[in-house]
């Protein structure tokens, strides 16, 4: 694909999801994703535009590719680019396509997003477990969209590597056994750092303002919490704050 006022309109479309639905597309920014897109079998790249910097830098890479790169100048990449700072790269690539069936969760802790609408908070989580190894995250289907601009930036090239499927968590759990535990976070509960717990399990975390939505609560089985200081006077904790210590301490479990 080269650099041309059509092929430009349609890569800034695809900032809108209703775009990367039709085409089955998303965009991926930056030196450390892109890296990763192309060195990954896996995922098929469409388009691949570079600055001459990063072709310079990366001519080993770039020579091994099945598509030819589109070689832009710094004022092209920022037409291209959703970033207020335009990347050295930009790939243009498909969807992955998970498969729940073949996920097997009944051993490891997996995550459940009810509702999340934050793309950074998205992110975050989908980094969170990409560092602690958690197998997939499912997500209600009115969670953000995954490959919402700032949800790839935000996951590191996790997004990449952790399994993201939309689904009911009433589906989740005919999947794979009623016997896995459903633990819920909340601001009543169990402490978290008090009580023992044993893997597999599905840890959910709710909306950011509405929390954890009444269908799916009926659906837990263990509430936990995570307790505030003695001189604590936040309300609340931000939900990728919140996911982050409860995969730390539930992380600690055998």
């Amino acid at each position: 694909m080269d650099f041309s006022k059509n092929n430009a309109k349609y890569i800034r479309s695809l900032q809108l999801k209703k775009y990367r639905d039709k085409f089955n597309k998303f965009v991926a920014e930056g030196d450390k994703i892109c890296k990763e897109i192309l060195t990954n079998n896996s995922i098929k790249a469409e388009a691949c535009f570079v600055t001459s910097a990063w072709q310079a830098a990366h001519t080993n890479l770039l020579a091994d590719l099945s598509i030819n790169p589109c070689l832009v100048s710094v004022a092209q990449m920022k037409q291209l680019s959703s970033l207020r700072t335009a990347p050295e790269v930009l790939i243009v690539a498909e969807k992955i396509n998970w498969n729940l069936e073949s996920l097997n969760i009944q051993t490891q802790w997996s995550l459940f997003l009810d509702g999340i609408q934050d793309p950074g908070n998205l992110g975050t989580i989908l980094r969170l477990a990409d560092w602690f190894g958690w197998p997939a995250v499912f997500c209600s289907t009115d969670t953000a969209d995954i490959y919402n601009p700032k949800v790839v930036q935000s996951t590191m090239g996790a997004i990449l590597r952790i399994p993201v499927i939309k689904t009911q968590l009433s589906h989740l759990i005919e999947q794979n056994g009623d016997h896995i535990p459903v633990y819920g976070a909340g601001m009543t509960g169990e402490n978290i750092f008090k009580k023992t717990v044993r893997r597999p399990g599905i840890l959910v975390i709710g909306n950011e303002g509405q929390g954890i939505r009444p269908e799916v609560r009926g659906l837990i089985n263990h509430w936990i919490h995570i307790p505030k200081g003695e001189q604590g006077k936040a309300e609340s904790l931000n939900a990728a704050v919140a996911c982050g210590i409860l995969c730390a301490a539930l992380g600690q479990s055998s």
